[in-house]
């Protein structure tokens, strides 16, 4: 599967998007733009994490955790952990925290099914990892759409330096 032609946040001209972003101007500093970027998808992944606290689940960020994750996704599923449309984002959010603090990369805007990807690799073997419509999909179809087998081929792609789109 290809890579999908991503657009640079600093260029990035929609109105207010899932995590606060309002009209960036293209003389932005890239990094600069990175790093608020980085800071409202964190606020965000929080935020989730806040509310499923209420199932147990112990959400530090690590490898681990995507278990923790997946169990409070089902809750969601089942019902008994009801999430809002931002906590719903926020549960992406963790998951793209998850992976970036575990293999670096970068946030990029990308299109209607995953608004964000977050972009890891070296340049020519980018792995393009997409977690918004995945979450919503777990969410909406339960355990069939695991989130550890997911991730799993998101670090595959990685370790094999195979440029690909994972959604």
């Amino acid at each position: 599967m290809p890579i999908i032609d991503l657009l640079p946040l600093a260029v990035f001209t929609k109105e207010p998007t899932m995590f606060g972003f309002l009209k960036i101007n293209q003389d932005a500093n890239f990094d600069e733009v990175q790093d608020a970027f980085v800071e409202r998808v964190a606020d965000a992944a929080q935020d989730f994490v806040q509310a499923a606290e209420s199932t147990g689940a112990v959400l530090d960020y690590s490898l681990s955790s995507l278990h923790a994750l997946d169990t409070a996704l089902e809750a969601a599923h089942l019902g008994t952990l009801p999430l809002t449309p931002m906590q719903t984002v926020g549960a992406a959010a963790y998951l793209y925290e998850v992976g970036r603090r575990a293999h670096g990369g970068l946030y990029e805007v990308c299109d209607d099914d995953d608004p964000v990807v977050l972009v890891c690799g070296e340049p020519g073997a980018e792995v393009c990892f997409g977690a918004i419509a995945k979450v919503e999909r777990r969410i909406r179809d339960g355990a069939t759409e695991s989130i550890p087998a997911y991730f799993e081929q998101f670090t595959s792609a990685l370790q094999a330096g195979q440029a690909c789109t994972i959604r």
